[in-house]
């Protein structure tokens, strides 16, 4: 029996499902769009890896709000027309 190695394994693997190796430097989104762009065919691990890294290479922004008066003034706001009047 032949030993093979990892590399040669992936490949024989890759023959029998007939997937072309993927692009070096690919971003797991853009592996995924041409997926479903039909451009490329993708194994089930290298689906589940893309997914799976997806939120490590391309992380959500965080939302800021950036308040630009007084926000306490605008709290007293209702009341100040109460306050006048006593």
């Amino acid at each position: 029996m032949v030993k093979l190695s990892p590399a040669e394994l992936i490949q024989a693997h890759q023959q029998r499902l007939e997937l072309e190796p993927l692009p070096k430097g690919i971003k797991a989104l853009e592996l995924l769009q041409m997926v479903y762009r039909g451009e490329v065919k993708a194994s089930a691990q290298q689906m589940r890896a893309a997914i799976e890294s997806l939120p490590y290479e391309s992380p959500k922004l965080p939302a800021r709000v950036q308040v630009t008066t007084d926000f306490g003034y605008q709290l007293d706001a209702p009341s100040r027309p109460a306050i006048a009047q006593s």
